[in-house]
């Protein structure tokens, strides 16, 4: 997230309306988050007939000539594609004009490969807006939006865990799911988990058109398609509180303002340490810090709608000029 200049922020009420649909899956996402799981909640038909998105609107989304590298992930037979040999650029009036050739994409695509979207929430409004509802719901976020499209026998993640609660609502095909029992929360041995590694399995299922999925964190999954194809947004609740690594950082700040005598023994100078960070002057400057990061969030969640805001020339267009 980058530094967030006041200038350009749009209040709340100059998002657009938020299609019926999405409301529906919000309203899923709220119940989830009044009471949450012990590890997911799975709901059928939360939303019926999804036509927010499809994969006619996710194949115009590939085709942005905008689009960089790192906006898509293929994977091939278990393998990822390498993509930056498409980035190219021609030279006008001596500025670089970026774009992908997407041939090698769609080759593969057409030989069954997987293909994962990030920014949704960047290239679509309207899903910009359901994100800000997500984050309205959690202490401190910034929700990132993706697409998943894989086809039969190709996926583009094995079994994994991840490290914040997801939201996951099926669009078209199908999706199976295997869950397993929630693990202690971490940060390392996420990916590529072997499946004696996975615990305990708690469902197999499988998701269709509309049906939704709340998955808590550390909650291990493997997903295949059991048919033609599948397309589903996953939601990721990402968690922009302070990392414990800023809090330590703050805390031996802290440390040098009031520190332990010299020589003191190592335990009581980790006694010391460990009173500065249980203070209550500390915890109100990382609820502070917490609050500030929010309020960035905010304003950088509003800037992103501005991505797709340019109205000024409606007055020109007609029908006719539109087409």
């Amino acid at each position: 997230m980058s530094s967030i200049p006041a200038a350009g922020v749009l209040p709340q009420s100059a998002r657009p309306p938020l299609h019926p649909e999405l409301q529906c899956l919000l309203d899923f996402y709220r119940e989830q988050r009044a009471n949450p799981p012990e590890a997911f909640a799975h709901r059928a038909g939360v939303v019926p007939k999804p036509s927010f998105f499809s994969v006619a609107v996710f194949q115009q989304l590939l085709n942005n000539p905008l689009l960089h590298p790192d906006w898509l992930e293929v994977a091939s037979r278990g393998q990822k594609v390498p993509l930056e040999a498409t980035y190219m650029f021609k030279i006008v009036q001596q500025k670089r004009l970026a774009f992908m050739d997407k041939s090698i994409i769609d080759e593969h695509l057409r030989r069954g490969a997987a293909v994962v979207l990030e920014g949704l929430d960047i290239l679509d409004p309207q899903i910009n807006a359901f994100a800000a509802g997500l984050d309205a719901q959690l202490p401190c976020s910034l929700v990132n939006a993706v697409a998943f499209f894989s086809q039969s026998n190709n996926e583009a993640y094995r079994g994994h865990l991840d490290t914040d609660d997801v939201l996951v609502v099926q669009i078209a095909g199908e999706k199976r799911w295997r869950i397993f029992a929630r693990q202690p929360s971490r940060r390392t041995n996420m990916y590529n988990l072997p499946l004696e590694q996975m615990g305990r399995q708690l469902a197999d299922f499988v998701l269709r058109p509309g049906d939704a999925i709340y998955l808590r964190t550390c909650t291990p999954h493997l997903c295949d398609t059991p048919g033609r194809f599948s397309l589903h947004l996953s939601f990721d609740l990402a968690d922009r509180i302070p990392p414990i690594d800023q809090m330590l950082v703050a805390g031996v700040e802290r440390y040098m303002e009031a520190c332990a005598d010299s020589y003191t023994p190592a335990p009581a100078v980790l006694d010391r340490f460990a009173a500065v960070l249980a203070s209550p002057a500390f915890k109100a400057e990382m609820v502070r810090r917490t609050e500030q990061r929010r309020g960035e969030a905010n304003a950088f969640r509003s800037r992103i709608g501005n991505a797709t805001r340019i109205s000024a020339l409606d007055p020109l267009i007609t029908p006719s000029s539109s087409k």
